[in-house]
């Protein structure tokens, strides 16, 4: 397998002196000492890529007048920006790993790092779930207790990441102002008596206990204390968000030829407002 060349890039820069007695540039009937864009091969393989300017006009030239002089430099200037810039090469990469294993061993020792700063904590129930966001004031006592009524946004997906629906989170539009917007901060949940399972599933519950505003959360919801356990609610408002409620519910129970399969869906909810 041939080795690659080194390329080296060498621009020779276009310097320029105006003062009340000289000045010069690179006028387009100007001689060229030489323009050599190219490759060679040495024998250490190196490649160079030369771009040099061509010679300047005697600053006596008669023809030549100062504001002249001062255009044509600025043009000349510029061109050889664009050369330098043209024949730029990428600085190269370095991979931080050099084969699957290698890559395999990274991604896990990242992962373990992760987790070691954003454990998963485990519920009963098999309620599962980790912050994704800290709450805005972290010292804050105020604090999701059973009884607690609270503002909540979320959003559903399945446990291979197939999007639902949601609320708050803007992803889905709310009527505003004569017109559908997004309802990113427009729209939320209200979760009278945290502890009911009247509002949203048990296991939901469970795992906004001791939330703070602002915090958010994902969690990941066995169906033993899902939706079955809040009569269906939240219901989905979109049509779309019908579908994928009525196609998980055949997930559960089964359907043709598919026996029933414990589907989990994974949240992602976040407190706006604690009404203690």
């Amino acid at each position: 397998m041939l080795a690659q060349p080194n390329i080296t890039i060498v621009t020779v820069l276009l310097l320029s002196y105006v003062s009340e007695t000289h000045c010069f540039d690179l006028p387009r009937t100007a001689k060229v000492q030489q323009l050599s864009i190219g490759h060679y091969h040495s024998d250490t393989d190196d490649a160079t890529l030369v771009v040099a300017a061509p010679s300047p006009p005697s600053s006596s030239d008669p023809s030549l007048s100062r504001k002249s002089l001062l255009d044509k430099t600025k043009r000349s200037a510029a061109a050889l920006a664009f050369l330098t810039e043209a024949f730029a090469l990428p600085a190269p990469a370095h991979a931080k790993c050099t084969d699957i294993e290698s890559c395999r061993e990274e991604g896990e020792r990242k992962v373990e790092a992760e987790l070691k700063r954003n454990p998963i904590v485990r519920l009963s129930d098999g309620v599962r779930y980790r912050v994704l966001r800290p709450p805005a004031s972290p010292s804050s006592s105020e604090k999701v207790a059973e009884g607690s009524s609270i503002d909540l946004i979320y959003s559903i997906t399945t446990a291979s990441g197939q999007y639902m629906y949601s609320r708050g989170f803007g992803y889905e539009k709310v009527e505003f102002g004569g017109r559908q917007v997004s309802d990113l901060g427009l729209d939320g949940l209200l979760v009278p008596n945290v502890g009911s399972h009247s509002t949203i599933p048990a296991g939901i519950e469970y795992a906004v206990l001791g939330m703070r505003k602002g915090e958010r959360r994902r969690v990941e919801l066995p169906p033993d204390v899902g939706f079955a356990t809040s009569n269906w609610s939240p219901e989905p408002t979109t049509r779309m968000g019908k579908a994928q409620m009525e196609q998980y519910r055949r997930k559960l129970v089964g359907f043709g030829s598919q026996p029933p399969f414990p589907a989990e869906t994974v949240w992602d909810v976040e407190v706006t407002r604690i009404r203690n």
